[in-house]
This record gives C-alpha cells, sequence and structure tokens, in this order.
C-alpha cells in the first residue's frame, strides 16, 4: 500500500501547490506579462517535470514499476531488432516501442521510458500553448501551463505513472499547426497518420469528426488510406494477422466505467464482459463527439478540437470496459487551456477532486485485487471495497459532469 499512500500524499501536495497558485491568480498573470513564454515554458518543464524526476528515481533512488516494466519490456526488445507482434507482444501501434527503443540505445535502463514521456508532455503542452495562443491573452495561457504543470493528474501520472496517453494530443495538435503552416491537406493526414501508428488504436477515433468536417476529404482519405495499405501490408508480411494484438485491449476488463458501477445493483445481469458493450461503447463515444463537431462546425478548430476531444475520450474512459482512469492524461490539456472555467470555484473544486480520484484509483484498484462488484453486498463487504467503490462511482460522476460540461450548448455555438 505504500505506492497509494505516496500517491495520496504527493497529489494533496500538489493541490496545495495548486490552491496556492490560484489564490496568487492576479500577482502571476501580472508578472507573466513581461515574460517570455519559451524561458516559462522551459522552466517550468524543468522545475516540475525534470527535477521531480531526478529526485524521484536519483536521490530518492526508486525503481519504475507497473506500466513502466511493460513499455521497458517493449523498448528493449525493439532496441534489439526484434519484430514488434512477432517476436513481443504489445497492445500499442508499431512505431511506439521503436521509438522507446531508439531511448534505449542513449541509455539503457527503465529510466528512460519515463525520461521519455516527461520529454513528450514537455512537448505536448508547449504545441498546446501555440495551438492556443491565439484564443487568449498570453499571460492567461502562461497562467494555465503552470496549472497544468503542478495538477496531479499531469505530473504524477507523468513522472511516477510514466503515462503516455498525452500523445495523442500532442500529435493531433502537431498535424493542426502543420497544416496552418504548409496549407497542405496531405501534410496533416500525414502527421494524422504518423500519430496512429505512434500511439494506440483509439486514436482513429477522433478521425471520425475530422473527417466529417474536413472539406478536402479526397486528399484526406487518399493520404490515410494510402499510410493505411502499406503499414498494414508490411505489418502481414512480417508478423500475420498478430499486427491487431492492439485490438484484443478491448477485451481486458478494467475499472471504472458505467458497467462496473451499475453492475452490482443490477444482480451482475447487465453482462459485462461482452464484446457487444465494447460496440456500444465506441457508437456512443464517436457518435457524441461527431454530433458536436457537427454543431461546432462554424467554429474555431481550437475550439470545436477541444470540446470534440474531450467529449470522445472521457466518454470512452467510462463506456469502454479496458479503459481506466489513468486517461485523464488524455484529455487533460484541453480541460485546462479550454475548458475549465477557472474562476468557477465549483468546476475548479470538482477538477481537483477529479485529479485526485483518478490518480489515486488505478493503484488501489490493482492492489485489492481487481474486485469486481457482482451484488450490492459484494460492495459493503468491507470498508477497503466501500472505498474502491466510492471511487470508482465518484470518477464515473464526475467524468460525465465534463462531459456535458465540454458538449456545446447554444451559447457555446453562438460564442
Amino acid at each position: 500500500m505504500s505506492i497509494i499512500l505516496a500517491k495520496v500524499g504527493l497529489s494533496l501536495a500538489a493541490l496545495l501547490l495548486v490552491g496556492l497558485v490560484l489564490y496568487k491568480r492576479a500577482a502571476i498573470t501580472e508578472w507573466l506579462k513581461s515574460r517570455g513564454a519559451l524561458t516559462l515554458m522551459v522552466a517550468g518543464w524543468i522545475l516540475f517535470r525534470l527535477l521531480p524526476f531526478l529526485a524521484v528515481y536519483t536521490i530518492a533512488g526508486f525503481e519504475p514499476t507497473s506500466d513502466v516494466i511493460g513499455f521497458w519490456n517493449m523498448a528493449s526488445a525493439a532496441a534489439a531488432g526484434k519484430v514488434v507482434y512477432r517476436d513481443f507482444w504489445s497492445p500499442y501501434s508499431p512505431f511506439y516501442s521503436y521509438f522507446l527503443g531508439a531511448g534505449a540505445k542513449l541509455w539503457y535502463s527503465p529510466r528512460m521510458v519515463v525520461l521519455i514521456m516527461t520529454l513528450m508532455d514537455g512537448v505536448a503542452l508547449a504545441l498546446s500553448w501555440l495551438f492556443y495562443r491565439n484564443s487568449q491573452p498570453r499571460e492567461v495561457l502562461l497562467y494555465k501551463a503552470l496549472l497544468y504543470l503542478i495538477l496531479p493528474g499531469s505530473l504524477i501520472l507523468c513522472v511516477v505513472g510514466a503515462q503516455e496517453d498525452v500523445w495523442m494530443w500532442l500529435f493531433v495538435v502537431l498535424a493542426w499547426l502543420v497544416r496552418q503552416r504548409t496549407q497542405s491537406v496531405v501534410a496533416y493526414s500525414l502527421v494524422l497518420a504518423l500519430g496512429l501508428l505512434m500511439t494506440k488504436a483509439i486514436f482513429v477515433l477522433i478521425l471520425v469528426p475530422l473527417f466529417l468536417l474536413e472539406t478536402d476529404k479526397i486528399r484526406m482519405l487518399l493520404t490515410l488510406s494510402g499510410v493505411g495499405i502499406v503499414t498494414l501490408a508490411i505489418l502481414y508480411s512480417l508478423v500475420g494477422w498478430e499486427f491487431t494484438q492492439p485490438i484484443g485491449e478491448a477485451s481486458v476488463l478494467r475499472a471504472p466505467n458505467v458497467l462496473s458501477v451499475l453492475n452490482p445493483w443490477a444482480m451482475n445481469s447487465i453482462g459485462t464482459g461482452e464484446k457487444f458493450w465494447n460496440w456500444i461503447g465506441l457508437l456512443v463515444s464517436v457518435g457524441l463527439g461527431t454530433l458536436a463537431a457537427w454543431r461546432l462546425r462554424e467554429a474555431h478548430f481550437y475550439q470545436m478540437l477541444s470540446y470534440v476531444w474531450v467529449i470522445i475520450y472521457a466518454t470512452m474512459m467510462i463506456v469502454q470496459q479496458s479503459a481506466y482512469s489513468n486517461y485523464i492524461f488524455l484529455f487533460l490539456l484541453p480541460l485546462v487551456f479550454y475548458i475549465i472555467n477557472w474562476k468557477d470555484r465549483t468546476q475548479v473544486g470538482l477538477l481537483l477532486l477529479y485529479n485526485l480520484l483518478c490518480v489515486v484509483h488505478p493503484s488501489y484498484w490493482w492492489r485489492m485485487g481487481m474486485p469486481k462488484y457482482l451484488t450490492p453486498g459484494d460492495v459493503f463487504a468491507s470498508s477497503a471495497l466501500l472505498i474502491d467503490y466510492l471511487m470508482q462511482a465518484g470518477i464515473v460522476v464526475l467524468t460525465i459532469y465534463f462531459i456535458w460540461l465540454s458538449f456545446p450548448k447554444r451559447a457555446t455555438i453562438q460564442g
């Protein structure tokens, strides 16, 4: 339970720091007006990513655990020249292991994986700054960047958990920035294709609303299809149908999700674990995101993408049986930069609670033996199980709240 206590302690410390930053909002934003964005971004990354990394893994001497070991196994195998899916198992897209493997060539240690995650998080933050720079005053964006860096959902999941989910946001933002610079749909589509090859299969979900809103659908389709056909042909020639390994992740039962919370009250009669729930989850996620995208088809791209991204991936987090609360790291950047009204105490308070629950629950649930609740009696079988269930229910309810907050209302569309 030491890792759970450590995450609770670190989360509370981070939240206290967030509270201080919120209390000093006026003074901090005034100070930020006269500071260079690049200097502040680099300093922020060093202070809240590199130094915590050094403190945890060098000074304190902790060894990476949990997901990092799996990432390291993939990275070391890729560095040894082995073929993904054939010689080693991977739930990720094919380029992911080789990107980490390149890092293993420079530093052969699981700690390298964590360092790469911190670097990619810094890149995602910098690209987000560029993406939103015309939407808000620069000092406000810098203030939000500071908040992002110290929120438990990014700080702990990045430095301690070494989660890679933020990479997907990185690539979709990079794709749009490339399009703005080059005015090329082909270049835009190539970066999107690279994002799919570098991250997870679920990256494809955002391509549906993006394709719907695309004015040059033919070039986008031809580019994405061309990359896809070539990639699948190469993979099939090397590994056969083993390249479908990432799709198999959808059958892995995790928590929390809507089904895990409702199941005990339905006396285990709703069919948790059945594949049809995964298809329903995909339809709900993409359907809500596509509806939101259509409603925002006349809005600025940064506005549309922010709302749609949170809707799709927050919905996926609670309707897909294989998702878990670490996925907050996937949509935290647009939530912080654009969705949350940082002057609204209710929104801010719920976001801080959400961060705490999402950071602590995965470790707690795992060390409880990944409990599955079949009846109400299972929920109340012990205080430890009740705590787990309440955390699950809290995460699901708060996720629904942020989905609702992100869904475009009439005022949003007109604004």
